[in-house]
């Protein structure tokens, strides 16, 4: 893990905290001696983790209990930490329905749309003009190993995440030089309850530690990561052959995690 994290500022604000890649992001930064706001919906969840981070790293920790699919959530959370200097900030809510597109609900899909790139935008938006004036920050956009390619059953999903892929790498780009350190982090499959939220059939992944500390190593570095090995492969190789071979070839592989009824 990167031993300057503090070098960024004293406070983090990570969503989607209260479990999987979002709590293993806390626990790291609080290890780091930086004060964590933590964002997700379920509230006690956050408020164990929070009472965890403040009992064994000794920093503080402010919960906020909001749903980024809500009108307003961004207005919201830049109100409860507008007192704090946010130095770094890791968009790590998100979530999908995988499925044929016509049989998952409009509002799954829809709501999609708002947590995975609205709420991803309106953070960053909010946060990055008072880093780029401090002169120092950091923006951790995680995406996904499916923002390569078109992804037949996962279509929206895999839309907002190349929407967060391409968003995140233009904001490195805009901020080089200026002491604001953008990356955007692509996981495969991980061992979170994201399959479960999914509705994949389940199936094995990267732990969420090895998640984060990939992360953490490519910070500051470059402006995007996909983690794991053959992740990195597959989102490349994708890349050298023919649109519609790829469409098909990737529907394949979700039609084995994607069960029966919903394809």
């Amino acid at each position: 893990m990167a031993t300057s994290l503090r070098t960024y500022g004293e406070w983090a604000l990570v969503t989607g905290a209260s479990a999987g890649i979002g709590s293993v992001f806390a626990r790291r930064l609080a290890t780091q001696g930086i004060n964590v706001a933590l964002v997700a919906r379920r509230a006690d969840r956050l408020q164990a983790l929070a009472d965890e981070l403040t009992r064994t790293a000794g920093v503080q920790a402010r919960v906020i209990p909001e749903d980024l699919e809500r009108e307003g959530v961004v207005e919201r959370i830049t109100e409860r930490v507008a007192d704090l200097p946010i130095a770094i900030l890791v968009n790590n809510a998100g979530f999908s329905m995988h499925g044929r597109f016509d049989r998952v609900p409009r509002e799954k899909i829809l709501g999609m749309v708002r947590v995975n790139c609205l709420a991803v935008a309106g953070l960053t938006h909010a946060f990055l003009p008072a880093m780029r004036t401090r002169g120092r920050g950091a923006v951790i956009i995680v995406s996904s190993a499916a923002a390569y390619q078109p992804l037949g059953y996962a279509a929206t999903y895999a839309a907002t995440k190349a929407f967060d892929l391409m968003l995140g790498e233009a904001l490195w780009a805009e901020n080089r030089g200026n002491g604001v350190d953008v990356l955007v982090l692509s996981p495969g499959p991980v061992d979170t309850e994201f399959q479960t939220v999914a509705g994949e059939v389940p199936h094995p992944g990267a732990s969420p530690e090895s998640v984060v500390d990939i992360a953490f190593a490519a910070l500051g570095k470059k402006p995007s990561v996909v983690a794991g090995t053959l992740n990195k492969v597959r989102a490349w190789s994708v890349r050298l052959g023919p649109r519609a071979q790829i469409a098909r070839l990737a529907m394949g592989v979700m039609r084995g995690v994607v069960p029966e009824a919903m394809r």
